[in-house]
């Protein structure tokens, strides 16, 4: 299979097949990392579009800064009737 995103958390890199991957790694390390290290060094490439996205955290888990709205967002669900 093709190798779609790099993932660098805290300065390790990792090529990933699919963004479920890329979830999956993100999982295993320990958010509490954050708060001894720098964010700097997290981000995820996208291999195909040459993208770079900021990896940040909150109290639970990693996530993605500005992926969802690029990549497979859904049209919003319209309210009016």
């Amino acid at each position: 299979m093709a190798l779609s995103y790099k993932l660098v958390m805290f300065g390790f890199p990792a090529l990933c097949e699919d963004i479920d991957e890329v979830y999956a790694r993100m999982r295993q390390i320990p958010v509490d990392r954050a708060k001894a290290e720098t964010l700097e060094q997290c981000y995820l490439i996208d291999l195909q579009s040459a993208d770079r996205y900021e990896i940040s955290c909150n109290d639970r888990e990693f996530f993605i800064k500005g992926f969802e709205h690029t990549q497979n967002a859904k049209e919003p669900q319209s309210t009016d009737e």
